[in-house]
């Protein structure tokens, strides 16, 4: 029975609509890597890598809620980037539980798919200028730490312009 089923190409606008979705999930993805790397550099020394590396290969099993979790209950970060963080991670939830199924009927709709992809495009720009927020922010952690960081804010320099 499955076998003999066909299903329909996806539409321009859904092919659209799904390479934002792919888009987004992946800046959310590289944004988690980043805090999980933050996360571990910030809760041990350069001499202990050994036990950094136990501690990112466990960190990065832990969903964005849990890291954001672990920032505020540790005091990791600026309270306003662990807002900015909180913030996403709302987004976050919507993009992957609900924003294709709340108003699957609407998809066909012009309005709402460009509603939809505005918002999903959003939350990808929000992502890259969060995980750039916290590279930034571990620069600076890293520069008290008087660790010289010219060659990283160089090569963050010519990467982003």
């Amino acid at each position: 029975m499955i076998e003999n089923i066909i299903f329909k190409e996806a539409s321009k606008n859904e092919i659209i609509l799904y390479t934002f979705l792919g888009e987004s999930l992946c800046a959310v993805q590289i944004l988690e890597d980043a805090l999980s790397h933050s996360i571990v550099l910030k809760k041990t020394e350069p001499d202990q890598k050994k036990e950094a590396d136990e501690l990112l290969k466990k960190q990065r099993k832990y969903t964005l809620g849990k890291a954001i979790n672990i920032i505020k209950q540790e005091s990791l970060f600026p309270k306003p980037l662990e807002i900015e963080l909180s913030k996403l991670l709302t987004e976050r939830n919507w993009l992957i539980h609900n924003c294709i199924t709340e108003n699957k009927d609407d998809l066909k709709s012009d309005s709402y798919f460009e509603k939809l992809s505005e918002r999903i495009k959003d939350i990808t720009l929000k992502a890259h200028k969060l995980q750039i927020s916290i590279e930034l922010d571990l620069i600076e952690y890293s520069e008290k730490k008087g660790i010289d960081m010219t060659n990283v804010k160089n090569a963050m320099n010519k990467y982003y312009s």
